[in-house]
């Protein structure tokens, strides 16, 4: 059913609203209207502007509309394409961006209209990192201007970057480094399962296990509490069911069931992230090593989860126990497992999906790759607010992955 929504009860989220069951052919010229806005920056997967005829019966309804267009974002927001994107905006000055794609567009799309307000005109590769607090990895909120510029975010995955104000982006040396400001989300985010349908099944499903990675780490975390951990234990249940219910429409061609699937999915991939920014508990290893791994090794953004979370749950276990023991009850309960370990549940979900577990599936295998991502894990700007291994500890759960 459709809902539209405060995308969160936050300062700086007012007039930042959310529209579950959303139609993007509707909904997108809508918003321009009210918005009085006319010169528009399409930024848009690469396979629904050329596999699909979405982007073109989009580009039709705005025709009355200045329309530039970028297709294509590479994998982890490179800097190139967010540069691409901010001098967009400045020289045509573009008054509202659309992203239709994966966590890649809306992370992209994000700091471009964050930088795009704080950088001048033509700005480069080094004035994004004179940004960038180099030991944390992360660059505002102080220095950063908040947007001038809307901005629409049409996912095609479950990674739920957009609803946060936080966004990464990857630098010239493989870094995955952080942007952030308070008002820093999408103007708009339309959850329209009809275009999330269009997504790779793999993409989807490692962007869904990333959506699970996001709870699973928030429970195990000291610092989550009684309101979170009832907030994990209602919306957990429903994503896995999501995903499993749309893994099996997938496999028997049933539409319908596949996208019931995916609305509960778009659903419990916002609470997946809602500890994080509303009650500010972050995430633990299982992120910060995987963020390292997906720009060092060039590993989709999701794959990461699918093989390195079960790794630290296994390793982070005497740490987390009592927390470990809501998870395992969780997986048993949804998906009919008798597993006695929530490592071996969440590797058995991960492989009833049919994901990669392990890194060797993903060509990562030297010693050398091992030891960049872990030094690069430990300058995360995650690595300073979680229980963080040591570079000894970081190294045996890529062992235990590999």
């Amino acid at each position: 059913m459709r809902q539209k929504i405060k995308q969160l009860d936050l300062d700086g989220r007012e007039g930042h609203d959310a529209i579950f069951e959303a139609s993007y052919l509707e909904d997108i010229p809508a918003a321009l209207q009210e918005w009085g806005a006319s010169r528009i920056l399409l930024v848009v997967s690469t396979t629904l502007d050329t596999k699909t005829s979405m982007i073109k019966d989009l580009e039709a309804r705005l025709s009355h509309c200045v329309l530039q267009k970028k297709t294509g974002v590479g994998s982890h927001s490179p800097y190139r394409d967010i540069m691409a994107i901010a001098h967009t905006i400045q020289t045509q000055d573009i008054q509202a961006v659309i992203s239709i794609g994966s966590g890649s567009y809306s992370d992209a799309c994000k700091i471009a209209v964050m930088l795009s307000a704080t950088l001048p005109a033509g700005f480069g590769i080094d004035d994004m990192e004179a940004l960038v607090d180099q030991v944390h990895g992360l660059a505002g909120p102080g220095g950063i201007k908040a947007p001038t510029t809307k901005l629409i975010c049409v996912p095609t995955s479950l990674s739920a970057g957009e609803w946060n104000h936080y966004a990464s982006g990857t630098n010239a040396q493989g870094k995955k480094q952080h942007f952030v400001h308070p008002e820093g989300s999408p103007s708009l985010i339309l959850m329209d399962p009809r275009i999330a349908s269009t997504m790779p099944s793999h993409l989807w499903l490692a962007s869904g296990v990333r959506a699970v990675d996001h709870f699973v780490e928030t429970l195990c975390n000291p610092e989550c509490h009684e309101e979170a951990t009832a907030h994990i234990k209602k919306g957990l249940p429903i994503l896995i069911q999501g995903l499993k219910d749309y893994h099996t429409g997938q496999e028997k061609h049933n539409e319908e069931e596949l996208l019931q699937g995916i609305s509960e999915c778009q659903r419990g991939s916002r609470d997946a992230l809602l500890p994080f920014i509303q009650w500010k508990i972050p995430m633990g290893p299982s992120h910060a090593i995987g963020h390292q791994l997906g720009s060092v090794a060039g590993v989709q953004h999701g794959v990461t989860s699918c093989i390195i979370l079960p790794a630290t749950l296994r390793y982070t276990k005497p740490q987390s126990a009592a927390a470990q023991k809501v998870i395992l009850d969780i997986f048993n309960s949804v998906l009919g497992f008798q597993e006695t370990e929530a490592a071996d549940a969440m590797l058995r979900f991960v492989q009833l999906l049919g994901m990669p577990s392990r890194l060797s599936e993903v060509n990562v295998t030297s010693d050398e790759q091992l030891h960049k991502i872990a030094d690069m894990s430990l300058t995360d700007v995650l690595a300073k607010r979680v229980n963080m291994p040591d570079k000894a500890g970081v190294l045996q759960i890529l062992e235990m992955a590999r």
